[in-house]
């Protein structure tokens, strides 16, 4: 089980101090892990006592062994070859094809555990209610922002690609209200600007929705909607199915909700192609 199954697990139990100490490790894992327990609780500002029961609550003997899970849990995440290694190693001589459309049959079945459709139906409709649409991904969830970014403007959305980092990022947001959301993109950590731009569309009153795996229950500040469910096992090659999965379930909701909107903008869409097609010969 990996660190941030293991906080979900005992997140009713958590202090408000304790979540301090969790939002720094799980948003600054790499230099977390590698602090002390006074360097941690330093940069939480909470007592150093309270990383230290932070890591008896979660089932360690002591704070030294939570920071030893965090750091094979840092090296096996910026080890991709390991993660091939390991699906290979349990493939062996086998059937890889087989064995992966295996991986991911059971990965879409466990969908339906984590994500029901009334949480896909809140979502669609704080997008649909939605003046603009965000999009926000960075490393390989940047491909499922692509499909989503190409399937909202087809649908008729004025979407913003806000795929950046720092200043650029920062510049793209100058605009961003309270009539807009944010539709961010999260897998295995959580990536650099998506604290800062969770708590600056609190600020400004914009709907946030997060598309993401297992961590992405524990991302704070918490997003008004989450749509996160396992991509397969932990420490492996991992699906990318799952997410394009529920991609997929909300852009087709959006269009049983919006009240004919997505079908008007496809025709459109359909006639524009012809024209643009024709006029290209």
């Amino acid at each position: 089980m990996g660190l941030h199954e293991i906080i979900e697990e005992h997140e009713a139990s958590l202090t408000a101090a304790d979540r301090k100490l969790v939002r720094v490790l799980l948003t600054q894992r790499t230099e977390a892990a590698f602090l002390s327990a006074a360097d941690l609780a330093a940069r939480a500002q909470v007592h150093e006592a309270t990383a230290v029961r932070l890591a008896q609550k979660l089932g360690f003997k002591g704070y030294p062994d939570l920071r030893a899970a965090l750091q094979a849990e840092v090296l096996e995440a910026g080890d991709p070859a390991l993660r091939v290694r390991r699906r290979l190693g349990r493939t062996g001589e086998g059937d890889v094809l087989a064995d992966l459309v295996e991986a991911e049959r059971l990965a879409l079945e466990g969908l339906l555990a984590h994500v029901d459709q009334a949480k896909v139906e809140e979502a669609a409709r704080m997008l649909v209610a939605s003046r603009r649409v965000f999009v926000f991904a960075l490393g390989n969830a940047s491909a499922l922002a692509d499909l989503a970014i190409r399937r909202l403007r087809r649908a008729g959305f004025a979407v913003v690609d806000i795929r950046f980092y720092g200043r650029e990022l920062a510049e793209r947001l100058v605009s961003l209200g309270p009539d807009d959301s944010i539709l961010a993109f999260a897998f295995r950590r959580t990536p650099t600007g998506l604290v800062p731009l969770l708590e600056h569309a609190g600020a400004v009153g914009a709907g946030t929705l997060l598309i993401g795996d297992a961590a992405g229950q524990m991302i704070r500040p918490r997003p008004h909607c989450t749509l996160a469910a396992p991509r397969g096992a932990e420490g492996e090659f991992q699906t990318l199915t799952v997410p394009m999965a529920i991609v997929n379930a909300l852009i087709l909701t959006i269009a049983r909700l919006d009240q004919g909107r997505s079908l008007d903008a496809l025709e459109r869409l359909g006639g524009l192609i012809r024209t643009f097609e024709t006029g290209a010969r």
